[in-house]
């Protein structure tokens, strides 16, 4: 079954050196002369990567180095922006598994997560994955509809097997059996295999208004606990950066584009 994850490379023709085939001579005049990868070749295959990663528009330009935070309103932020950043400087040797970003909307989880990702398929040769948490059950649930041209198995597929997944906005739907039962197939098969998978979510563990449900509530006890084997728990609390700027782009994330390995640190505004 070919997918997304596994479609093959596609070699551009206008490329001078190798006219898209990918490979270059050592020497053309040499009858010994060996054949080796075209530059292009790594660099589409980066381009491939990247794109087969579903990142969204809105998060193009979501770095490690182009995260705002305010000092003063909460110390949290900086502490994720350091975590994200040791966490994708470290790979594959990370000493956390996986990072579980908690806390309101608009304090730049999914910036972070989006940078990491990235950041990896950029520089590791890694294949990711941006899953958002709605979509995928919907997808799921509309794949069992008899007239659907798409099975269950091709949905989850680049799912369960990218190197590394990013789960946005885990626990936005509401709680059924099903949907506690799919979360944690998802989850087990994962945390078996060894694989790293980045979350955000709105929904923490401890709330003082109960009201409001804690992510247990949302996805299941079951799966919450394994989420403790699997995520080191990264918590970001401060206002909607939307509210402060009365911008409705990703956090802070107004410059163009930068290395991804770039160390530059952001400037509070």
């Amino acid at each position: 079954m070919t997918t997304p994850l596994t479609a093959p490379l596609k070699q551009s023709a206008s490329c001078p050196r190798c006219s898209g085939t990918g490979w270059v001579t050592t020497d053309a005049d040499d009858p010994d002369a060996t054949l080796r990868r075209c530059s292009c070749y790594a660099n589409q295959d980066v381009d491939r990567r990247l794109e087969n990663s579903l990142i969204p528009q809105r998060y193009k330009i979501a770095r490690l180095n182009n995260f705002d935070h305010y000092p003063g309103i909460d110390e949290t932020l900086q502490e994720a922006q350091l975590i994200a950043e040791k966490f994708a400087e470290a790979y594959p040797n990370q000493k956390d598994p996986g990072l579980l970003f908690q806390g309101p909307s608009g304090v730049g989880k999914t910036h972070l997560a989006v940078a990491i990702l990235r950041e990896l398929v950029t520089n590791c040769g890694i294949t990711g994955r941006f899953v958002d948490y709605r979509d995928l059950l919907r997808s799921i649930q509309n794949s069992y509809n008899p007239v659907s041209k798409t099975s269950e198995i091709e949905i989850l597929y680049p799912v369960l097997n990218a190197d590394v997944l990013l789960l946005d906005e885990l626990g936005t739907r509401r709680p059924t059996d099903w949907v506690r039962d799919t979360v944690t197939q998802i989850l087990n098969d994962r945390y078996k295999r060894e694989r790293v998978t980045l979350i955000t979510t709105n929904y923490e563990d401890d709330n003082t208004d109960p009201s409001v449900p804690i992510l247990a509530e949302r996805i299941g006890p079951y799966a919450r606990s394994r989420l403790y084997e699997m995520c080191r728990e990264v918590p970001m609390h401060g206002k909607d950066f939307r509210q402060i700027t009365g911008r409705g782009t990703v956090h802070g994330a107004t410059d163009q584009p930068q290395s991804s390995r770039a160390t530059g640190r952001a400037h509070a505004p």
